[in-house]
């Protein structure tokens, strides 16, 4: 009976061992160097299609003429009819309609680099974009979560991400009746 106890604890250490062992990250760090190269890799001006939907559900709109610019963050003119027609608030949406669009504005951060640079993948660290009060309207924060990224593919000269607005607050308090929208992105090299 000892030797199966002693056998089950040294079966038990050894198991500590081998778990312990498999969450040691052994993934290979980005270098300060591959990440210059990324950067540089996708700089660019990207024309191509951004498609809006529900974060579950179908897709509301596509719209075929859309720009982003990579440098070292990535910028995306966002139109905002989209998030106005889903929304009850007559004078939020009057004043996000008479906005028309944003400047939506992200840093990087690289989660995989291939070995040849040619396949980077990222999450986006987007800025809450912020619509100052006007007369019928206190200040419109669109806030977006920071847990979205996509793809860039040098040898194709594509780009792809999705950005999702996550909610509204207006002066301060959620709105209601705004639900969480999927941006998505995909476009080529101008």
């Amino acid at each position: 009976m000892k030797k199966i106890l002693s056998g089950l604890k040294v079966l038990g250490i050894f198991s500590l061992v081998i778990l312990f062992s498999a969450c040691n990250d052994n993934d290979e760090k980005i270098s300060g160097k591959q990440i210059r190269q990324a950067l540089f890799d996708m700089k660019g001006t990207y024309h191509g299609n951004l498609e809006v939907s529900f974060y579950h559900g179908s897709e509301i709109v596509k719209i075929d003429s859309a720009k982003v610019i990579s440098r070292d963050s990535l910028s995306l003119v966002m139109p905002l009819g989209t998030i106005a027609d889903i929304i009850s608030d007559e004078h939020v949406a009057a004043t996000l309609h008479y906005v028309e669009e944003v400047t939506f504005k992200a840093g990087y951060e690289f989660l995989q680099i291939d070995n040849d640079g040619y396949s980077v993948n990222f999450v986006l660290h987007p800025e809450n974009i912020v619509i100052p009060a006007n007369g019928n309207t206190p200040d419109i924060t669109i806030a977006l979560a920071d847990t979205f990224g996509g793809d860039f593919e040098k040898a194709f000269n594509f780009i792809m991400f999705n950005v999702s607005p996550k909610e509204i607050l207006v002066g301060g308090t959620k709105l209601d009746s705004f639900k969480q929208l999927v941006y998505h992105f995909r476009g080529e090299y101008e």
